[in-house]
């Protein structure tokens, strides 16, 4: 029994440290007039992104633009949240009508379990210049990427 202690150990400690990943679907949401991003989950829940992550990049430019140091909140299906405050990433902005965007982050949930989050989303801008100028933005999908 003795020489199996060592084993049985080990198979153990494989399942207490055992990490599992989820990704939860976003196929609708909303993008403001600064960029931040509110991905609505499929199954429930939400994803937020920062504003002005894309300062001093314009559209029709910057195919990596990189950003950090943001904050990217989420509750999940089954009600855990998370507001991670190390959120870093990068930016396509080189065709209007597909921005893309992803980025990384990790921390503690609200249950006090670390997590790893990844996050990635398009949207399109289309743009008007002159008197009445702006951008209309349209979400076109994410995923967010939770790793407990």
């Amino acid at each position: 029994m003795t020489k199996y202690l060592p084993l049985l150990v080990l198979l153990l400690s494989v399942g207490v440290f055992a990490q599992t990943t989820t990704t939860y679907q976003s196929v609708s949401g909303a993008v403001t007039s600064v960029n931040a991003t509110t991905g609505y989950l499929e199954l429930g829940g939400s994803f937020r992104t920062p504003n002005s992550y894309g300062s001093g990049c314009y559209y029709g430019g910057c195919p990596a633009w990189q950003f950090s140091g943001y904050t990217l909140a989420y509750v999940l299906p089954d009600g855990t949240t998370a507001t991670l405050t190390n959120f870093t990433g990068t930016a396509d902005f080189t065709v209007q009508s597909d921005l893309k965007v992803q980025g990384t982050a990790s921390g503690y949930d609200s249950m006090g379990a670390p997590v790893s989050v990844t996050v990635n989303w398009q949207f399109s801008a289309f743009c008007r210049s002159g008197r009445g100028g702006g951008c209309t933005k349209h979400y076109l999908g994410g995923e967010l990427s939770v790793t407990r």
